[in-house]
């Protein structure tokens, strides 16, 4: 009878989850660029109204110096102290490149893209990965969730003194 249960639970959680796929329709690598570029193009600008609109209200965002923010309050705050003003990136440019987008639900998609910051002040520039997740509403696609890193070298961990 366990075995009967456990077979009937996992196949009530797996059918809907495999057939995300089939209705759902992915917005294609332009849709998803277009946002990511209006995305960039408010920070450049300092448009935190511009750039507050690229998400839904209640987003998440983790960028790739390990910060976190909730909502579009704290993710304009956050972008603003970092890219004007005394923040390591005034004067900086963002050029974010969409690699794939995938339909996880009606609705809802995932997009990965690599992102170069550059003229960062006292030379340099970062390069890192970005996934988006991204929402559809009134016909337009928003980002609820984005997660930004810089990779590193595989090894040992290190430790501190």
């Amino acid at each position: 009878m366990r075995l009967v249960t456990g077979v009937f639970i996992v196949s009530v959680l797996a059918v809907p989850v495999s057939s995300w796929g089939a209705g759902a329709t992915a917005p294609s690598k332009a849709d998803v660029q277009k946002v990511l570029d209006e995305r960039d193009d408010a920070r450049h600008k300092s448009d935190w109204a511009a750039y507050g609109k690229v998400f839904t209200p209640d987003a998440t965002v983790v960028n790739s110096d390990g910060q976190s923010y909730k909502g579009r309050a704290q993710i304009q705050k956050g972008a603003a102290d970092a890219w004007v003003g005394g923040g390591v990136y005034k004067g900086a440019q963002m050029k974010t490149t969409v690699d794939s987008v995938e339909a996880i639900a009606p609705n809802v998609a995932v997009a990965d893209a690599t992102f170069e910051i550059t003229n960062i002040a006292g030379g340099g520039s970062r390069k890192g990965r970005i996934t988006v997740v991204l929402v559809k509403s009134n016909d337009a696609w928003k980002v609820a969730a984005s997660r930004s890193m810089v990779p590193i070298t595989a090894g040992p961990a290190r430790t501190t003194k």
